[in-house]
């Protein structure tokens, strides 16, 4: 029985998730992001705004703050000493174009510039799958955000585990095992998802690099990242930018990324018409459902299809 209500209660839980939360904009029609991460979310956002333009979307404000390896616990120091910790970055509406401010900002900085629609927040990656150290430190984010920005929708970044031959000092934690990691990642986002209703909407890259990570364009045994960790500057960081316009852009503009012209030369594993079917298709797949992880095929014909796209945006 226990069995059969965990397996329901994860039905529910995907079923809500798949419903995405349409952000409510403000007069001026802008949906502004902002993301309270890590290099996790710079792998995520840093070919966003480049999709945006290549897809004609001129209404949508991306920001993030940034310090490398932070966790929920360091964001909450950073906050209680009002710390000008995070670089901080910025592409306008109608830009598209990443900045970087001048100097380090706080926290309380980035909230209180204007009213943020969606803002998102993630665990550092090696204590993602160790809920320990998501309390009571996600608890206070959300309270801190929710206090400053009370009409924000929140989204949790759901991260990926480590390449197969991954030297990073925290895979330890997991056996130095990739599956294992999976696993654990996913069961403390069920874990926080039946905890905080205030989390509205995953971004669901952890189930997107693990399809992909199954189909004909990984690279095993780095599987689609540049050092063991961090996404690749080719397919990975491509695939995840756009996992996370199809989860929050598409629900506002109506527009699907699918079919986008823009291609990334470089990384290990370069983004040619093919391997963008690739990454087009996972994310899509994991935009509706979160927790599947699903093979991703293209047949051929789409493929040949594919290769005859022009005007492509093309980042070097």
């Amino acid at each position: 029985m226990k069995r059969l209500f965990n397996l329901a209660l994860s039905v529910i839980i995907a079923i809500t998730l798949t419903s995405p939360a349409v952000a409510q904009t403000k007069d001026d029609g802008v949906l502004r992001i902002l993301a309270i991460g890590n290099s996790f979310s710079d792998d995520g956002t840093e070919y966003l705004p480049a999709l945006l333009e290549n897809l004609d979307v001129e209404n949508v404000e991306v920001a993030r703050l940034y310090v490398g390896g932070c966790t929920l616990e360091s964001h909450m120091k950073f906050y209680d000493n009002n710390e000008a910790a995070y670089k901080f970055y910025r592409s306008k509406a109608g830009e598209n174009k990443w900045s970087e401010s001048e100097e380090k900002v706080t926290m309380q900085y980035a909230l209180a510039l204007g009213e943020w629609d969606i803002i998102t927040m993630q665990q550092a990656s090696g204590y993602s799958g160790q809920y320990d150290s998501y309390t009571p430190h996600l608890g206070r984010l959300i309270d801190v955000v929710k206090q400053a920005q009370p009409n924000a929708k929140l989204v949790w970044h759901m991260t990926w585990s480590y390449s197969s031959d991954s030297d990073h000092k925290h895979f330890h934690y997991y056996d130095s095992n990739q599956a294992k990691m999976d696993n654990a990642i996913l069961n403390c986002l069920h874990t926080l998802l039946d905890e905080f209703d205030e989390i509205e909407t995953i971004i669901p890259s952890g189930t997107v690099v693990k399809s992909l990570r199954g189909s004909a364009i990984n690279n095993y045994p780095k599987d689609l990242t540049r050092d063991g960790f961090h996404m690749g500057h080719g397919a990975g960081r491509y695939a995840l930018a756009c996992t996370w316009y199809e989860t929050l852009v598409k629900p506002y503009t109506g527009k699907s990324m699918m079919g986008n012209t823009l291609r990334v030369c470089g990384g290990l594993v370069s983004v040619s018409d093919v391997v963008a079917l690739y990454c087009q298709q996972a994310a899509k797949q994991a935009a509706k459902r979160p927790f599947d992880v699903r093979t991703v095929k293209v047949s051929a014909g789409k493929a040949a299809k594919a290769k005859g796209n022009i005007e492509q945006t093309i980042i070097k």
